[in-house]
């Protein structure tokens, strides 16, 4: 599922993800300036578009606020009560990674490619089956638990399972 952003969205996604990264560098000032080939601010420009991109797919609230929260595990969004992680990368061919298996921690993990303009949501894949596909691979940053995106289900499905699981209520 392809989302488009528009020129005006994307500026305020840019905003939003740069008054994140600035309140991070006050709080943390030595944190990490590289990683996974982005600079701090481009990883936090793709997450927050990530974030933004699931949120209109499933027609769930987007969270604008400017915190410490960021990547390991946290909650980005709730789909009912059904947790959910949003990852988010460049590469048309990236993978969902977690640095540990900690990090495994929401019910869905949802894994979107970002462009510029638009961001290609290419699935989602629930814990109890992550952990079952889950691999360790040293991506040259050290060893990360990756799952590939031919192991995630189509967006849509997660639309379908959460009516359904909500119908039955």
């Amino acid at each position: 599922m392809i989302i488009h952003f528009t020129p005006a969205e994307v500026k305020s996604l840019e905003l939003l993800a740069q008054g994140r990264h600035f309140l991070k560098d006050i709080v943390i000032p030595d944190r990490d300036l590289q990683r996974w080939n982005n600079s701090q601010h481009e990883a936090d420009v793709l997450g927050v578009k990530g974030e933004y991109a699931v949120s209109k797919a499933l027609k769930i609230p987007f969270d604008m606020s400017i915190g410490l929260e960021g990547d390991g595990g946290t909650t980005d969004m709730y789909l009912g009560e059904w947790r959910i992680q949003v990852k988010s990368t460049k590469y048309k061919n990236g993978r969902l990674v977690f640095n540990s298996l900690e990090e495994v921690d929401a019910l869905i993990f949802v894994f979107v490619v970002i462009e510029s303009k638009c961001a290609t949501i290419s699935g989602y894949i629930a814990r109890n089956k992550a952990l079952k596909k889950i691999y360790k691979k040293d991506l040259g940053h050290g060893i990360r638990f990756c799952i590939d995106q031919k192991e995630l289900k189509p967006i849509s499905d997660l639309l379908f399972y959460h009516l359904e699981h909500t119908l039955k209520k």
